[in-house]
């Protein structure tokens, strides 16, 4: 056991010296710097017993606001930037970072495309510009530490275009066209990367919403938890609804995820239904987070569409 040593003297060491003074810190230390690491330990193993694995996607708070947002009182609930949250991006997937080019993104170029803000859509949509037969958007992105490895991307587009391509540059001026996952590759060990977008009038006017890119900073990026048998209504049961009510119990380790919160987004991987979680309750021992205990509802398709639209 390392030895301890602390300048912060707690209420109960107040008045006369005693000698049982340094073994009621000693006893504090003890607890927090060898005891609760060690609960914790015990617990994320018992985690594993059977464990159930999501894919954990945390409802962001800051950033970039989303065009569906700019002149309402409230974001779209089924915009396919933000997913309803009001943020580009909507949610980060643990594990992960995302990227997203689209109306809002600093430093935007466009060339003979165009924001259709005299149109009623939210999102803002890119076009090509009146008489124009081809066009670029375009703009460049940090990128962070990373495993290498390309976790997904998507051009999203209301109105399927054969003529619009994805290309990345790297900083020494190597471009590829991006087709699959792997082609982003090359770029995630380069600081910057730059992604542009051409349009060509090959159907009909193009029109894209935007362009998605997520990599990996950790090689593995599932979470895995404890789930009891699934807790509903049974007299909504008898009336075929169990999926629309379906709220289940999740036991998650204090390793892995430090800090769950309300509304954040969990996919579970064996059966793909997606939960909203709704409750969280941490267990925590001389400050170390042990264990937290969470309940998440079940994203009901005919009502919230727009969190089936979060890429997984």
């Amino acid at each position: 056991m390392t030895a301890h040593s602390s300048s912060t003297k707690p209420a109960v060491l107040s008045g006369e010296p005693s000698r049982t003074d340094a073994r009621v810190d000693a006893a504090h230390e003890f607890l927090r710097d060898v005891l609760a690491p060690r609960m914790q330990t015990m617990n994320a193993n018992a985690v594993t017993v059977d464990r159930r694995y999501f894919y954990y996607f945390q409802r962001k708070k800051t950033g970039r606001r989303c065009s569906c947002f700019e002149v309402e009182t409230s974001p779209e609930k089924q915009c396919p930037i933000c997913y309803g949250v009001g943020i580009v991006g909507g949610f980060e997937k643990f594990g992960t970072k995302t990227e997203v080019l689209d109306y809002t993104a600093p430093n935007l170029v466009l060339v003979n495309v165009e924001p259709n803000l005299n149109d009623d859509t939210r999102p803002v949509y890119l076009r090509l510009t009146d008489g124009a037969t081809k066009g670029y958007a375009e703009a460049e992105f940090p990128i962070r530490a990373n495993t290498g490895v390309p976790d997904t991307f998507m051009l999203y587009q209301p109105i399927y275009n054969r003529g619009t391509r994805v290309f990345a540059t790297n900083p020494l001026g190597y471009t590829r066209e991006l087709r699959i996952d792997e082609d982003l590759q090359p770029f995630l060990a380069h600081p910057t990367v730059k992604i542009r977008i051409e349009l060509s009038a090959v159907d009909v006017r193009p029109i894209m919403t935007h362009f998605l890119f997520r990599y990996r900073t950790e090689h593995d990026p599932r979470i895995w938890g404890d789930i009891p048998n699934s807790e509903t209504n049974p007299q909504l049961i008898e009336m075929g609804q169990y999926d629309f009510v379906e709220d289940i119990s999740i036991f998650f380790d204090g390793k892995r995820i430090r800090n769950f919160n309300y509304f954040d987004l969990l996919y579970r991987i064996e059966d793909g239904r997606r939960f909203l979680i709704n409750s969280v309750k941490p267990t925590k021992v001389a400050g170390v987070l042990i264990a937290s205990d969470c309940r998440a509802r079940y994203v009901i398709p005919e009502i919230e569409p727009g969190y089936l639209k979060i890429p997984v």
